[in-house]
């Protein structure tokens, strides 16, 4: 009687702790997608408006809640999210810095490469009916607009399903950015729509605000602003170049390669048919993803190169620390 007395409390000791360890895994789930929401809440606030001192604080207090987040793979992170913020912030700036706005070059290369006739004219001759929002406009402007917020998609999925992939993409991803940064700063070139206005070349119509106007005046200016846009920072065409960017990331992927292909060709395509690029800029931007790429995994070997490297028992994570949210889940799993 006593043995079994003893063993049904063990039994129910075990159970108890099983269901604390899952309490705990339950708490810190939670608490790491509240930390990641309130980061993407901050940062929000790094682009309304404030001055340098509140960014700062902005952006330090949202790398922090990625910290205890995130944790793993945290250098690559603020990596990423420092150097997009810096780019964002530089982007608004390039256009101040008094060099003269290029409109002949891409225009006389244009018509180069397309027997005198320029893409955007040719397509929304044939297909754009002013202020029409047909499925054409509707899957252009998805495509277009998703460029805000798929790469960072990819980044966080790579991240979670293949470590390795995201460090090359994330460091590509950073490289592409600035690139594209330093050559309009060097080269401001005006995009179709403003040259079109200038009176350059014929009537290129900027659809997307033609048709988000007539639903919602003013909204497309006011999210501009907020993405901090350069509008002479037409060539490369970033638009164009960070699709390849990713495209190339999932060229390793065989079930998910096609959909890599399929959206860079659509955004190249969306470009040029909205008015924001030439088909030049398109290309360009091509060039400039391929060199990201190449980049990126050239650093990303030197670097291994240059790192010792960890002895079997450490090597469980290219990362060195766990965040505490890991911590606790082995001292919920140890206990």
């Amino acid at each position: 009687m006593t043995t079994d007395s003893t063993a049904l409390q063990q039994r129910r000791a075990l159970t108890f702790q099983d269901w604390l360890t899952v309490l705990r895994l339950a708490g810190v789930i939670v608490v790491r997608v509240l930390l990641v929401a309130a980061a993407v809440v901050i940062l929000a606030k790094v682009r309304s408006g404030n001055g340098l001192p509140l960014q700062v604080v902005f952006t330090f207090a949202a790398l922090g809640c990625i910290y205890f987040g995130l944790g793993s793979g945290f250098r690559v992170w603020a990596m990423y999210i420092v150097g997009f913020i810096a780019f964002a912030q530089l982007r608004s700036y390039t256009d101040n810095l008094g060099t003269p706005v290029q409109y002949s070059y891409v225009i006389t290369v244009e018509k180069a490469l397309f027997f005198g006739t320029l893409p955007n004219n040719w397509l929304q001759d044939a297909f754009y009916s002013f202020r029409r929002l047909g499925v054409l406009e509707a899957y252009t402007m998805f495509v277009y607009l998703s460029y805000f917020f798929t790469p960072h998609i990819l980044a966080f999925t790579l991240w979670r399903l293949d470590f390795p992939a995201f460090k090359r993409y994330a460091i590509a991803f950073i490289i592409t950015l600035y690139v594209g940064l330093i050559a309009s700063g060097i080269a401001p070139t005006a995009p179709p729509w403003l040259a079109s206005q200038e009176g350059m070349i014929p009537q290129v119509f900027q659809i997307i605000p033609d048709i988000s106007g007539e639903v919602a005046p003013g909204a497309y200016g006011q999210a501009y602003e907020v993405a901090g846009a350069n509008p002479v920072a037409a060539m490369p065409s970033l638009h164009a170049a960070i699709p390849f960017v990713m495209m190339f990331a999932l060229w390793k992927y065989p079930l998910v390669r096609p959909l890599g292909v399929i959206y860079a060709l659509s955004m190249a395509f969306a470009i040029v048919y909205l008015g924001e690029h030439y088909a030049v800029d398109g290309l360009a931007g091509l060039s400039t993803a391929a060199f990201g790429w190449w980049a990126g995994g050239a650093a990303l070997r030197w670097w291994d190169a240059r790192s010792p490297r960890p002895a079997p028992a450490e090597a469980r994570h290219p990362e060195e620390s766990p965040s505490p949210g890991v911590a606790l889940e082995g001292e919920a799993q140890a206990s």
